[in-house]
């Protein structure tokens, strides 16, 4: 069994390298823009998944010195984020909104990567 850090930090591995590998590949074939939107999309991605992690380790720790407003707040802005990030890509730069979103599911896919390897590692046993 793997512990939680280690397993975000193979998460972020995986997509960092898999966003990069898309951005130089977007780039190539769309242009720049396109590239840039992809990997903006991709750090949106990153962005919203620590914060995910952190309000729910703050959450979890059920800690007095973090009030429950604090928390609901984290999580509302994390919600936020998406939506905003992406109006502000349409609104400067329409056609890279499907750039930004496929660096979004390229980044997230790192979850899907990991798990697979996981259950492979543990299947062997």
């Amino acid at each position: 069994m793997i512990s939680s850090s280690a397993f975000e930090r193979k998460v972020f591995w995986i997509g960092m390298w898999m966003v990069a590998g898309g951005t130089i590949v977007t780039a190539l074939i769309f242009g720049l823009k396109h590239g840039v939107s992809f990997l903006l999309g991709g750090l949106l991605s990153a962005i919203n998944l620590k914060l995910l992690i952190r309000t729910v380790n703050a959450a979890l720790a059920r800690s007095n010195r973090i009030s429950s407003i604090r928390i609901t707040a984290g999580y509302i802005l994390r919600l936020l984020l998406i939506p905003l990030c992406l109006y502000a890509i349409m609104h400067f730069f329409f056609p890279g909104i499907i750039a930004a979103t496929a660096g979004f599911v390229v980044f997230s896919s790192g979850f899907l990567i990991e798990g697979i390897f996981e259950a492979a590692k543990s299947g062997d046993r």
